[in-house]
Order: C-alpha cells, then sequence, then structure tokens
C-alpha cells in the first residue's frame, strides 16, 4: 500500500462534542460513548443517547476489535489529496461493543471480505494519526480482551455521574474521639468561651471529624467496600460546628476499566447547604469477593 503519512489531506473538524474522539485517535486510543441510564455504547458523538434519549453520556475506551459489516472500493476521492492512494477501501465496522462506524480499511480489494475480523489501526494519515482499521490475519494478531479491573468488586463497577451521599449530626463526642485518636486539643475544639470571640463564634470540630463523612461515603457507598483513598485534594470553605447536620457527597469524574481506580469530585455541606469542604479525590477499590 502506497505510503499514507505522505498525503496531503484535510484533518478532521472538531467539535467541542467530538473532541474528546479525536483528542484519544491522535493518541492511539479508539474512545466511544457509554450510556449512564441504559448502558448502551453509543458512535457516532452524541449530545444524548439515541436508545433513551439520556444525556448520561461517558467517554470509555473501546476494545478495538469488530468485524467488516460491507465495503466500497474508492477510485475517485472526494478530496483530490486522496488520489495518489487509489484504490483504497472505506468500510463500515461493527465494533465489538455495538456500534458501527465508518472507515479507512488497512487491506486490498481481493484480501477482504464481509465478516471478517478487523481491529483499530491508528495510523499516521498526512499530519494526523487518524482511527483506521485493518484485518485480522492469524489468531496471534487478534487483540487480547482488556482485564475487568472491576471483577470481584463488592458493588460492581461504578459509571461516571455517579453519585452517593449521607449525612450525620456532629457531637462533643467527635471532638473527643479526634483528640484521643490524635491529640489535638486545639481550645476552639474545647473552650467554648473562648470559641465565641473567635471569627468561628462557637465550638468547632476538627476539620478530620467534617471530611470523615466523605470516608464513609466511599467505603459505604460508592465505590464501596475495599475502597481506600489514593489522593485527596480539599479544600476547606467553611467551619463545621457541635450539633449541626453535615451532608457528605461523591460523585465519579472519571473511571479506569482496567483497574478499580476512580476519581471524585467530593463535598461536605452544612445544614444550611453552605459548603463547607469541596475538592477531588482518588481512590482504589480492593475486591473482596472470594477472599
Amino acid at each position: 500500500m502506497t505510503d499514507l503519512t505522505q498525503l496531503n489531506v484535510p484533518g478532521p473538524i472538531e467539535t467541542p462534542l467530538t473532541e474528546p474522539f479525536w483528542h484519544a485517535a491522535a493518541e492511539g486510543r479508539l474512545m466511544i460513548q457509554h450510556c449512564g441510564h441504559c448502558k448502551s455504547a453509543v458512535f457516532y458523538p452524541r449530545a444524548i443517547c439515541p436508545q433513551c434519549w439520556s444525556d448520561a453520556l461517558e467517554w470509555q475506551e473501546a476494545s478495538g476489535r469488530g468485524r467488516l459489516k460491507s465495503f466500497s472500493e474508492i477510485w475517485k476521492p472526494g478530496h483530490p489529496g486522496w488520489i495518489q492512494v487509489t484504490p483504497y477501501l472505506v468500510g463500515l465496522v461493527e465494533l465489538e461493543e455495538g456500534p458501527t462506524m465508518l472507515s479507512h480499511i488497512l487491506a486490498d480489494n481481493n484480501d477482504v471480505t464481509v465478516g471478517d475480523p478487523l481491529f483499530f489501526a491508528p495510523t499516521q494519515v498526512g499530519e494526523r494519526v487518524l482511527p483506521l482499521f485493518r484485518k485480522i490475519k492469524t489468531e496471534r494478531e487478534r487483540p487480547m480482551s482488556k482485564t475487568d479491573g472491576w471483577a470481584g468488586v463488592t458493588n460492581g463497577k461504578p459509571v461516571v455521574g455517579q453519585a452517593a451521599e449521607r449525612s450525620r449530626v456532629t457531637t462533643m463526642g467527635d471532638i473527643q474521639a479526634f483528640t484521643d485518636m490524635t491529640g489535638d486539643r486545639n481550645p476552639v475544639h474545647y473552650d467554648e468561651a473562648l470559641a465565641k470571640k473567635t471569627a468561628f463564634g462557637k465550638l468547632i470540630v476538627q476539620g478530620g471529624v467534617t471530611t470523615g463523612i466523605l470516608n464513609a461515603c466511599v467505603a459505604e457507598d460508592l465505590p464501596g467496600p475495599g475502597t481506600v483513598f489514593l489522593n485527596t485534594n480539599l479544600n476547606f470553605k467553611k467551619a463545621v460546628g457541635v450539633g449541626e447536620t453535615i451532608t457528605g457527597r461523591v460523585e465519579i469524574a472519571t473511571m479506569r476499566e482496567d483497574k478499580p481506580i476512580c476519581t471524585l469530585n467530593v463535598s461536605v455541606r452544612d445544614g444550611a447547604g453552605d459548603i463547607c469542604v469541596e475538592g477531588t479525590a482518588t481512590t482504589f477499590t480492593m475486591p473482596l469477593q472470594g477472599l
């Protein structure tokens, strides 16, 4: 086949909606959307799921495996930059995940038939890396299935946008328990008369008491049992007093398929709805089933 790197052809037109697809392709990855509501795989990129009309679409890396549904041999391309590589093949590729995508097929006409197995072959075309496909000729070439990093996790694989909350009322017992653990005896936690003269105007619980509810959210609810923090980046916005209701919230921002690792947007609000703590966290969830 002619060297595609020498072509002078127009690149794809990127929009905010399609940018994740083309950005991944430039890195040699095939990304498609998945619906967090009905679990359908979606391609081409859209704002809403074509199956259930939900807007809960997230980008996930595809396996790169598919089959040839149909193809055409192109002798008269729509742009003159492609003339030097004619004839070439363009085909409909049915992805393993379900959707069909149109793609340049790296093969000769006499070397392919409908139903042939294909795999993703990111290829330099002119100045861009484009998501092409080529035929699998031997079993040795067939890409291995990606490992499900969430196998054995108690609550199963989460989805981007999934959230969990839990609430509790703070007590003086929380302050004492935290002191017993850490030795933190700051007067603003114990001397009420002094605390009232500070900017807080009241006794406040330790920051660790406030953020502790996030530990419960990730360990009990989302991602669930077996989850530990790998990293937290928290900003404290408002102090929490004794006897106040706080609500912790965690929401999945990104999720890896190969490992049970998530990034989450996290927050703690008081009874008035004011943000006391907000930030991000990275978690790892240990598979517990079968132990």
